[in-house]
């Protein structure tokens, strides 16, 4: 694939000519060789036992590690029965995917250089285009190799890199198409250039690797339907849209038992994956039907109420197989009495320490609980063709059945809404809602006077004629989601790069969601050609933490050890629950030492933070060397539950950042 396109000629030519130009320029021009390192490039990994994996992967190539010192780049793959033929190494040394050849296999990747053999060659092309200089041929002292260890130097004037510079990194065997690391349609990892001494005085300053890839982190990313349990992308969310038919099908029987083993939650639970859950009174489907019980439908009418109207659009505006079901008569009171008994009934079956549910939106109300009936129109003229929405005195007691409910509980369950109402962050309980955009990508549904972000930002006149006040920057307090617009089509185009890509990631910046879904990517193939924009955006939402930089004395003496951890939130949103921050000094997997910090994580939106705080440590402890590491602890399971963009994740969950010897 790669030398095998260069003819022997034309090899011989630039060789000549290298020699020529090392002739006319000597020696200043000289490639700068390996110079003496902690890193001994012999084929032997012992040297390695300290350094962090960088990605790993199954097959003949599993490992890959590098490092540096203040002359050299190193890099190291482990593996089972590597090729001693042919092998590359790929870097990206600007840290622009934009930029530089773009290898196929992974992601975008935007390669400057590429280690092929003990040859390095640097990019020429325009990035589609096989074209390569020769530079140099590293000696046995920088290049070694066997079935199982490949090991090299490269200095780092060479590739033009210094102190702080970023790069990407990845690794092929043999040309293989699954032999390589990262595996097959994976983003290729970054390592940061770091100083080469960590000590300054008494103080040691650590600057941990960051990892440039999307983290499969609880709250965030895809949403897919809870009734499926194989999807191929990655998620920690899943969306139970229930209708209060499944939910109490005779009066008084909330069957959650049916609606959970309908949706998986224990399937999910074991998966550490929290549920988004939402209360349908109206789901259009393709066939006649009605989403609330019949026996409330039968006591309604008792009653002397009009129980609702059936509708069946013939406009063709709600959609080939959405188009049929029953509008409730939202004004009973006899059903709003029933459904301040259902809502009652849902936070209390899901206020416990188990969390199952992390996010509650509020639907009960219009087609799929979207706050809204439509077509208004009939065909012929008629009016509340679908149903009738009702006015604000009574829509906002459904409402309420869900803030007196859910008030108090926030620190398991978030309530969420659809449209900004003056309930929305006004009401008796102080309770402030988040929202979601049930058409995200969308630019129309975004931005036009009715649009979604804009009654967000700046109040609208509402599909019924009612003016709704603004919830303006909700999202500094309370989590964004929602999911994409127009099934599978709408979805594919949002994630197509291009003006349909570019809309969603302005979206993203300007509405922070935290994730998406029940339309969502998740049950894409892995590695297609939207991938590396699934990334992307998977990336961006939400949360994305990374430790940059970490400070403590070098020694330990006394009975504590003071440390600082500054971290980057290069995410959209902050972490939505307060699950606290512990410093923790460990001997290999034994925690001996630990401190929760006074950092909340809810309050960390897009931006740096420094937390300070020292370990407790027993004058008792014995002499030695010992981890210092961060954990962010999930209250549930009382055990490390997020992961930083970084490596060095142990074990447990926690990220060594660190030693200190005493």
């Amino acid at each position: 694939m790669q030398l095998l396109k260069w003819s022997t000629k034309r090899l011989t030519l630039m060789w000549i000519v290298l020699v020529m130009l090392c002739t006319l320029f000597a020696p200043s021009t000289m490639i700068q060789q390996s110079q003496a390192a902690t890193i001994g490039v012999d084929g032997n990994a012992a040297d390695w036992s300290s350094i962090n994996t960088l990605t790993t992967n199954t097959g003949t190539a599993q490992s890959l590690k590098v490092t540096q010192n203040s002359t050299n780049l190193y890099a190291l793959v482990q593996g089972a029965g590597l090729s001693t033929a042919t092998g590359s190494f790929w870097l990206n040394t600007d840290n622009n995917t934009a930029t530089g050849y773009q290898a196929s296999g992974w992601g975008v990747t935007g390669i400057e250089w590429m280690l092929e053999n003990n040859t390095l060659y640097r990019y020429t092309g325009d990035g589609t285009s096989w074209s390569w200089n020769a530079i140099s041929t590293l000696p046995a002292s920088q290049f070694v190799r066997n079935s199982s260890t490949i090991e090299t130097s490269i200095p780092l004037s060479t590739l033009q890199l210094a102190v702080s510079n970023t790069i990407k990194i990845g690794y092929i065997d043999n040309n293989s198409a699954t032999n390589r690391l990262p595996a097959a349609s994976l983003i290729l990892p970054s390592y940061t250039i770091a100083t080469d001494t960590p000590s300054t005085g008494t103080t040691t300053v650590v600057t941990p690797t960051e990892l440039d890839s999307p983290l499969n982190n609880p709250f965030k990313g895809w949403s897919p339907s809870a009734k499926s349990t194989s999807y191929p992308q990655q998620h920690r969310l899943v969306y139970a849209g229930v209708t209060w038919k499944e939910l109490e099908p005779t009066k008084g029987n909330y069957d959650f038992a049916a609606i959970e083993a309908t949706n998986n939650f224990a399937y999910w639970k074991s998966k550490g994956v929290k549920v988004v859950f939402r209360l349908i009174l109206d789901s259009p489907s393709g066939s006649a039907h009605r989403d609330i019980p019949d026996w409330l439908v039968n006591d309604i009418v008792a009653q002397g109420e009009s129980a609702g109207v059936a509708y069946s659009d013939a406009t063709g505006g709600m959609g080939a197989g959405n188009n049929t079901g029953f509008s409730p008569n939202y004004s009973s009171t006899y059903l709003i009495a029933r459904h301040k008994l259902a809502i009652e009934a849902i936070a209390n079956r899901y206020n416990t320490n188990d969390r199952p549910v992390a996010f509650v939106q509020i639907g009960s109300l219009g087609h799929w609980g979207e706050f809204h009936t439509w077509p208004y129109v009939g065909p012929n003229g008629e009016t509340n063709y679908t149903g009738t929405f009702p006015v604000n005195a009574i829509s906002n007691q459904y409402v309420q059945h869900y803030i007196d409910a859910f008030a108090g509980k926030e620190d398991k369950m978030q309530l969420m809404i659809r449209r900004s109402i003056a309930l929305a962050k006004t009401n008796n309980k102080g309770l402030v809602m988040g929202m979601f955009n049930d058409v995200f990508g969308d630019k129309p549904s975004f931005d036009a006077d009715w649009g979604w972000y804009t009654g967000t930002q700046n109040g609208y006149w509402d599909d019924i004629g009612q003016q709704q006040p603004a919830h303006k920057d909700f999202w500094e307090t309370r989590i964004s989601g929602g999911e994409f617009y127009g099934g599978a089509s709408g979805m594919n185009a949002a994630l197509t790069t291009g003006a349909g890509f570019t809309e969603t990631l302005r979206q993203t910046e300007l509405s922070k969601p935290s994730w998406l879904g029940p339309n969502s990517p998740a049950s894409l193939a892995v590695g297609g050609t939207l991938q590396a924009n699934i990334d992307t955006l998977k990336k961006r939402m939400g949360y994305h933490f990374v430790i940059k930089e970490v400070s403590h004395p070098t020694t330990l003496t006394g009975t504590s050890v003071a440390v600082t951890v500054k971290v980057e939130n290069k995410g959209v949103q902050h972490f939505p629950f307060a699950w606290p921050l512990e410093i923790q000094l460990r001997k290999g997997d034994t925690v001996v030492a630990k401190k929760t910090t006074t950092a909340n994580l809810t309050t960390w939106k897009t931006g740096s933070y420094t937390v300070t705080d020292s370990i407790p440590v027993a004058s008792s402890l014995a002499a030695g060397t010992y981890d210092i590491a961060v954990a962010i602890i999930n209250p549930e399971t009382n055990t490390p539950g997020v992961d930083f963009a970084n490596t060095g994740k142990l074990t447990d969950g926690a990220f060594k950042v660190s030693t200190i010897t005493k």
